[in-house]
């Protein structure tokens, strides 16, 4: 969707549905910050990756539960 577009993309929202690596990747590497929360059973990717910390946050919601 993003391909056809000419006028620069700051910041995309989306669900947890594109809360995948090549999602993130896409979005990245044409300089567009992903707002996107991760998926309810996600799991940490690589060292210091942003998501990381969001996941960090949710998995200590549901441990507070």
């Amino acid at each position: 969707m993003l391909n056809p577009l000419r006028r620069k993309i700051q910041q995309v929202s989306a669900d947890g549905a594109y809360d995948t690596k090549a999602c993130r990747h896409i979005l990245e590497n044409k300089g567009i910050t992903p707002t996107i929360p991760p998926r309810s059973n996600a799991e940490y990717w690589e060292a210091d990756h942003p998501r990381n910390e969001a996941v960090k946050v949710l998995k200590a919601d549901k441990q507070a539960e």
